[in-house]
């Protein structure tokens, strides 16, 4: 058995109240657009748990038989059944201590571990976590509700195409957690940074740790922005847990160490990027572990100064000399914990 009718109950309620206003525009989805899209689904979920609170539905055999004859005055309503399935994915999500709730955590510590960032995981407080995986089951739920209304009405609109490209095969619960997991990175840093008594501002459409369906065509806007004699530094924060050695071309033989990075994450909104390599990646090989669990200062200054051969981007990746990350980084998160202020400011090359 899933749960109990009474649990079952809860969790329609928890999915129709995802459709509040004020949810929806936490997405960067628009209320106005997303109500004529939505509200055969909600017709749907509000009449099931209207039948089962004036008990006509007190068994999952009447359950069954109310689906089995449902008879709306909204016809539109039918195409629905069609998708039990899914709906019954959201009520898996949205009631505790199922397997597909529990696999919402799973996912999301499986992010950390991928780069090599899951020791980290111990720095969180409970309610962190808590807030963390609701967020998660939340979103993922109500994707799920958006994707079956576009699949059973072919909507002209449909509100979470790009998303669904981005997500590839993924679940949502697994996509999202990947998103949340760099959060994590950037919040855990920020407390420690404030800890130094450093003034920090989130900034960007992640600022409100909100998972967005529709973000903008320009993002925009580096991670954080650290103030320090009155002026404000911004400043982006990449988990990394690939990176190569490598030569950049075939005619440049030099050998860099070579990782995903937008360039525009550093040329043109912050004035460093901090690139934090994870303890024992899957993707860095044993071979370059002196990467392992390093916090390397990226300075825009030096991406523009056309003499300094230790650093360059070349189609969305970064490449990196030895030399440069041995100088520019903190060998480890222990010691970066134990750094006092001047050491930071010393390191980030703040003037």
């Amino acid at each position: 058995m899933l749960c109990t009718i009474e649990e079952f109950k809860e969790s329609l309620t928890k999915s129709i109240d995802l459709f509040d206003d004020d949810i929806i525009e936490s997405k960067n989805l628009v209320p106005s657009k997303i109500k004529p899209i939505t509200k055969n689904i909600k017709l749907f979920l509000t009449t099931l748990k209207d039948n089962i609170e004036s008990n006509n539905i007190d068994t999952y055999e009447k359950l069954i038989s109310f689906l089995e004859n449902i008879e709306l005055s909204d016809r539109e309503v039918i195409p629905l059944t069609g998708y039990l399935g899914k709906i019954l994915d959201v009520i898996q999500l949205l009631k505790p201590n199922t397997t597909r709730s529990k696999n919402a955590k799973k996912y999301f510590k499986n992010s950390l571990k991928r780069t090599g960032h899951d020791f980290l995981y111990c720095e969180l407080s409970k309610e962190q976590k808590n807030r963390l995986f609701e967020e998660i089951i939340n979103s993922s739920a109500l994707y799920i509700l958006l994707e079956v209304s576009n699949l059973a009405y072919s909507n002209s609109i449909n509100p979470i195409s790009s998303l669904r490209m981005s997500m590839g095969d993924r679940l949502p619960e697994e996509y999202f957690s990947e998103l949340l997991a760099g959060w994590v990175i950037e919040d855990i840093l920020i407390n420690k940074l404030e800890e130094k008594n450093f003034t920090i501002e989130k900034s960007g459409i992640d600022s409100h740790r909100n998972i967005v369906f529709n973000k903008p065509k320009d993002m925009g806007l580096a991670d954080i922005n650290i103030t320090y004699n009155s002026h404000k530094y911004p400043v982006e924060i990449q988990r990394v847990g690939n990176a190569k050695y490598t030569t950049k071309t075939k005619k440049l033989k030099t050998k860099y160490y070579k990782t995903f990075l937008k360039s525009h994450k550093i040329i043109d909104n912050s004035a460093i990027t901090l690139l934090w390599f994870g303890d024992n990646p899957k993707n860095i090989a044993q071979s370059n572990s002196f990467l392992y669990n390093k916090i390397c200062i990226i300075r825009n200054s030096d991406i523009n100064d056309k003499t300094n051969k230790n650093i360059s981007f070349l189609k969305d990746n970064i490449f990196i000399k030895e030399i440069y990350i041995k100088q520019n980084s903190f060998n480890s998160w222990e010691i970066f914990k134990d750094s006092d202020m001047q050491t930071i400011v010393d390191k980030f090359y703040f003037l």
